[in-house]
């Protein structure tokens, strides 16, 4: 076989395979967006969009301060996730926690840690009455199981507080 001078290895040839270089170009450049793309999306896992991670890890605090919420905000269909709750009211008292909005049609209940003192539905959702301690603190652990798809926004609240809302996302 000859070497041709004139010939760069991007020109279409007919021997020994019949080859089209301008469509082959084409199809390199739609392979390395596929390329950037596949990357992309490995770094939004890690760095947490589709489930536990720096992107979804929030931590709310009401504005009164009484009242904190930790929690993920993306999730998968059928995973566990944990959710903190800490409420700051009177020494060894008990103190409501309103529980409203979407969270109880999205997902299901699995746990409570420590088990509230009382729980009571509502028109909205649930009332839960938890237990301070000697410094007026009380933190409820609660572990959801997401059930549904889509967007669900809810609300964690103390009487006579704004509360926090929450925006939790659940992918399929």
């Amino acid at each position: 076989m000859k070497n041709d001078p004139g010939r760069t290895d991007l020109q279409s040839r007919d021997f020994p395979v019949r080859e089209d270089m301008d469509y082959q170009l084409k199809v390199w450049r739609f392979e390395r967006c596929g390329w950037y793309v596949l990357v992309l999306l490995v770094l939004l896992g890690l760095l947490g969009v589709f489930s536990r991670g720096v992107l979804s890890s929030k931590d709310v605090v009401s504005e009164n301060e009484q009242l904190r919420v930790e929690y993920e905000m993306f999730h998968r269909n059928g995973a566990s996730n944990s959710m903190k709750i800490t409420v700051t009211g009177l020494a060894d008292t008990a103190v409501e926690l309103e529980l409203e909005g979407d969270l109880l049609n999205g997902f299901s209940v699995e746990s409570f840690v420590p088990e509230p003192s009382q729980a009571r539905s509502s028109s909205e959702g649930m009332r839960l009455w938890v237990h301070t301690d000697k410094r007026g603190q009380a933190r409820l652990y609660i572990t959801l199981r997401s059930d549904g798809l889509g967007l669900f926004q809810s609300r964690v609240s103390t009487p006579g507080s704004e509360g926090i809302a929450l925006n939790q996302f659940i992918f399929p």
